[in-house]
């Protein structure tokens, strides 16, 4: 009776969390745990479900709760494929919730680059008259931490976020910060395809 308690206690904080996440804007899975104790009224930290568990919540929301959430998955992929096009000289992959099926209409698109020249990769959005930014994120490649630097900017109505990795860390695959494993990243041929054979809404459980 106490495991099933267990089990029932995660599956309540994982679609808590994936609620928080989905409908306030929470990008943390760690705050959006937090939240969900909080809310919930569980005390006990060893309870709290797995981030694989709350992206599969994340999914199950989406689909339940978001009628158009294919037409937005699917419109979203799309900007990233223009995007990456924009960028194919630089071996572009995307990464993230527009990947894997968990993202809603105010998911940034998150995009990977690799060029050791910075200014190159920001030349192509300012060539379009658009604005960016450049923000220093962190990422773990093998067992590091490296801050890289990330192209933002907007582009019909969508955030962006291409970070730039250098050219000697170009096959060195990032480490996913919700699931502590090696970051799944698709290229703009099987991102083509995807779109060309999936149903929008599916998650996908790639092999990175």
């Amino acid at each position: 009776m106490a495991v099933r308690k267990h089990d029932r206690l995660r599956d309540v904080l994982a679609q808590e969390a994936a609620k928080i996440i989905a409908t306030e804007g929470v990008r943390d899975y760690q705050q959006a745990k937090r939240k969900a104790c909080e809310r919930i009224g569980n005390s006990h930290y060893g309870s709290l479900p797995s981030n694989f568990e709350i992206e599969r919540a994340i999914s199950s929301f989406h689909k339940t709760f978001l009628l158009n959430h294919d037409v937005i998955l699917k419109d979203l992929r799309n900007i990233a494929l223009t995007i990456m096009k924009w960028f194919a000289q630089f071996s572009p992959y995307l990464v993230g919730p527009v990947l894997d099926g968990t993202a809603n209409a105010s998911t940034p698109i998150s995009i990977h680059v690799s060029c050791d020249a910075v200014e190159e990769v920001v030349e192509i959005v300012q060539s379009r008259e658009i604005d960016s930014r450049i923000e220093e994120r962190r990422f773990k490649l093998s067992n590091d931490f490296y801050y890289l630097p990330t192209l933002i900017f907007c582009y019909q109505d969508c955030e962006l976020a291409v970070t730039i990795f250098t050219l000697r860390q170009q096959h060195q695959h990032p480490k996913s910060k919700s699931q502590n494993r090696t970051m799944q990243r698709m290229n703009i041929n099987a991102l083509v395809n995807l779109l060309k054979q999936t149903s929008p809404s599916d998650r996908l459980d790639l092999i990175p």
